[in-house]
């Protein structure tokens, strides 16, 4: 629910400045790369609280599929 929101929110073209730290934020998610949390700081409220619960949902999600799933391989988001 969050992720999707998040996924949409990456998208717009209303919110620049949210969209594209959304972008950076999905990126480094999908790829396992580094996220510089400071980026949050220039959402606004809202969308800070949507990034956080994205992220609490996505590693409740990770969590779940690496019980699941018996491989070296990380967990990338797009693939469940």
């Amino acid at each position: 629910m969050h992720l999707e929101a998040l996924f949409e929110k990456a998208q717009s073209v209303t919110d620049e400045t949210g969209a594209a730290v959304f972008r950076q934020l999905l990126e480094a998610l999908e790829h396992d790369a580094p996220f510089d949390l400071q980026q949050l700081d220039r959402l606004s409220y809202p969308d800070f609280d949507l990034a956080l619960n994205a992220l609490k949902e996505w590693r409740s999600q990770r969590y779940v599929w690496l019980r699941e799933h018996d491989v070296v391989q990380p967990w990338r988001s797009h693939l469940s």
